[in-house]
């Protein structure tokens, strides 16, 4: 299939199955780059603002799977725009959703001040925590990793320091020894621990969050990659982000602050050593996928040096 097309009258029929007496009066196509083109609809009768997102036939059950989880936790109070319709009409998926209010929080961030990118992290591990507390929904399986308690995910994550040690022992040779010793200790620490089982949104960084000029939480996104998991992973992996897109790594206290945990030494370097593993998950696939971007492994190389430092 080719580029995917907006069908005015097709679009508009659907959205009037939710708001009958409606019609669409715009439409354009967001700058954003995203995987499935994504339009923001403005209707009349009622006069609200939509979101409109094309996807390809081989993506439906990702995209379907992600659809129920916003609907899920809209249901539990966490701030996700409601879906109103997802299904397959002309060979596309197509999903008709809410318009989340806000900007998108790596924006704001970006160009906040102190006080606001504070707020901005706070909330966001205010959030996270949200998730982690909720009971694991039946429907949360990840699409390629099914993880169904503690030990497959002590069980899988084993699994992924082999495989990236191996690999890492050629491609990042003048490092090897410290990961090598920063990912036993690592799982030394996970294997005797009892973990705290939760649904993950497994992608979770400012990029996929909407704020509001207070930085509260408006929207969260993109939970494509949701998976069951040990609830530090995901605060691994947006700490990773922090320091990766912001060079933020001391601010990261804000958002552990904001999850609203009294983390102990072992949970931090447990925190410390997801946050390690998933930037070599990320150089792993640059490697496999695109071998140019070396910018971003040597942004690695001076994260990893400055993980040596730390602690």
């Amino acid at each position: 299939m080719g580029k995917l097309k907006f069908n005015k009258e097709k679009i508009e029929s659907i959205i009037q199955k939710s708001f009958p007496k409606s019609n669409i009066e715009t439409y354009e196509q967001f700058s954003t780059g995203l995987v499935s083109p994504t339009f923001k609809i403005k209707i009349s009768n009622p006069s609200k603002i939509l979101v409109v997102k094309l996807g390809k036939l081989k993506n439906k059950n990702r995209i379907h799977q992600n659809n129920k989880i916003l609907n899920n936790l809209r249901d539990h109070k966490i701030p996700t725009p409601k879906v109103y319709f997802d299904g397959i009409v002309n060979r596309k998926f197509i999903t008709i959703m809410e318009y989340s209010l806000g900007n998108v929080a790596s924006n704001i961030y970006k160009n906040g001040n102190q006080n606001l990118r504070k707020n901005i992290l706070f909330n966001a591990g205010k959030s996270l925590r949200k998730i982690h507390k909720l009971k694991i929904p039946p429907f949360w399986i990840h699409q390629h990793h099914e993880i169904k308690n503690q030990k497959e995910w002590k069980k899988w994550t084993r699994l992924r320091i082999d495989k990236y040690l191996r690999f890492f022992r050629r491609k990042f040779g003048s490092y090897f020894d410290f990961l090598e010793k920063e990912l036993n200790e690592f799982w030394e620490i996970l294997n005797d621990e009892k973990i705290d089982f939760v649904p993950l949104h497994w992608d979770y960084h400012l990029s996929n969050l909407n704020v509001n000029s207070k930085g509260e939480i408006t929207g969260i996104f993109d939970f494509d990659n949701a998976i069951k998991g040990h609830s530090l992973a995901d605060i691994g992996q947006s700490n990773y982000w922090l320091r990766f897109n912001f060079n933020h790594q001391g601010q990261f206290k804000e958002f552990l602050k904001g999850y609203g945990k009294k983390f102990t030494k072992k949970e931090l370097k447990l925190i410390r050593g997801y946050s390690l593993l998933h930037l070599l998950a990320v150089s792993r696939t640059i490697w496999f996928r695109q071998k140019r971007l070396d910018w971003i492994i040597n942004k690695h190389k001076e994260m990893i040096e400055e993980l040596k430092k730390a602690f």
